[in-house]
């Protein structure tokens, strides 16, 4: 007779019990799965539900747009002298200083007549000089003259006086007398005419004095504007600033004319944006209006300060001032995003947007659920602002009405619709 080891009892226990934990474990995490699937799905079907409530609630209407930041001021770049292109210095966003040069321009026509009225102004002023010198000259000659008429006078007049006294001693016959008055009368007449040709000389010397000082200064301002033209074959920044544009076709040796536009210089220093929004909503966009302005990820906040009152192929461009500091972020033409807010609703009757529900403040006829809660039937609804996928009801469906929000297409033309249709 053989004798059986016993088996340990209490080994076969813990297994057993360790198999049960196990599987109260494994149908645990799979109950728990299965109640989120459930809920998720269950989630999911009411979001895409095409049936919503009407309810009371806050509506934020904006109206959205896109830009860029425009500088206050911007000033343009042009050739103030024809020429062809030497060197190029600055390019599209550099950062420039009041008269640096941008671009240099060669004109060789430009410099040779400068050259020649550089001679022609030598020319003038040895010219000048020398009708100083003639004036000076002649008006020294007839002074002189005037002192020789004067010197003949005074002898003249002392031998008259002698004459007379030897005519009243019966020395000298009148007919002496006489004659030594004539004498004495034509060289005063000589005198009072040297006199008058000083007179005349003055102004004829002063005539050619101003015409020649009028030749010296033309030739003056002649060189100088020929200087100034040359100096301006440099095309320089008028302003403080960023150069924000420069034409495409500034190739070296191209041809630059006189008056052409060459860039465009920005003042950094304050912005506004220019944003386009479409034509339909233009109509509720008004100056004063509060604009929040995203770019890079950053949120500042505006004012519309101009609407513009004509339409450019469905659109509108409306401006945004600023009143803070902007960001340094900024810079000219950088793209933006913007949002105006229309109005700003505390509790009024909201839904969300059936599809075909586009223009806001239009009257619809929509599909309402029948106080049994089983037929949609339809019924004409005022519909207000419109913000996104809600819209306003102003009057036709009251809180608590259930519309439907998308009607299946086969049930597009009826009436009336069962609420178990719908799922169909």
């Amino acid at each position: 007779m053989m004798f059986e080891i016993p088996k340990d009892r209490s080994r076969n226990s813990k297994v057993a019990w360790f198999t049960f934990v196990i599987s109260i474990v494994v149908i645990s995490l799979f109950l728990i799965f299965f109640a989120g699937n459930q809920a998720f799905s269950s989630d999911k079907v009411h979001q895409n539900s095409p049936i919503d409530e009407i309810i009371t609630s806050p509506l934020n209407v904006t109206v959205s747009g896109y830009g860029k930041f425009v500088p206050r001021i911007q000033r343009g770049i042009n050739a103030l002298s024809g020429g062809h292109i030497v060197e190029v210095f600055k390019k599209p966003g550099s950062l420039v200083k009041k008269g640096q040069i941008i671009l240099s321009l060669n004109n060789p026509k430009l410099e040779r007549l400068m050259e020649t009225s550089e001679l022609a102004l030598l020319e003038e002023q040895a010219n000048q000089q020398r009708i100083i010198a003639e004036s000076i000259q002649a008006l020294d000659d007839q002074r002189g003259q005037i002192r020789l008429a004067k010197v003949r006078l005074a002898l003249a007049d002392a031998e008259l006086v002698a004459h007379k006294k030897l005519k009243d001693n019966q020395v000298i016959s009148t007919l002496d007398l006489h004659k030594a008055q004539v004498a004495w009368e034509q060289e005063d007449a000589i005198l009072q005419m040297e006199l008058s040709r000083l007179q005349t000389l003055k102004k004829t010397r002063k005539a050619i004095d101003d015409s020649g000082q009028y030749r010296l200064e033309k030739a003056i301002k002649q060189r100088e504007l020929l200087v100034s033209e040359v100096e301006q074959l440099n095309i320089r920044a008028s302003m403080d600033g960023m150069l924000t544009e420069l034409s495409d076709d500034l190739d070296i040796g191209r041809r630059v004319d006189e008056g052409q536009a060459v860039g465009m210089i920005a003042d950094l220093s304050s912005y506004y944006a220019r944003i386009n929004i479409t034509a339909s909503d233009a109509e509720y966009v008004s100056s004063g209006l509060v604009a929040q302005i995203q770019f890079k990820g950053v949120e500042i906040f505006g004012q519309v300060s101009r609407v513009e009152p004509t339409v450019n192929n469905g659109s509108v461009e409306i401006d945004i001032s600023f009143n803070n500091k902007l960001p340094a972020a900024v810079r000219p033409n950088i793209d933006v995003n913007a949002s105006i807010e229309v109005a700003d609703h505390k509790n009024i009757l909201v839904v969300n947007r059936p599809v075909g529900v586009i223009r806001p403040h239009r009257e619809y006829s929509l599909f309402v659920l029948d106080e049994a809660g089983e037929v949609f039937l339809l019924r004409s609804i005022n519909v207000g602002d419109i913000a996104g996928e809600q819209m306003q009801v102003l009057d036709g469906a009251y809180q608590g009405e259930q519309i439907l929000t998308r009607v299946p297409k086969h049930l597009a033309s009826v009436s009336q619709i069962m609420v178990a249709d719908i799922y169909e």
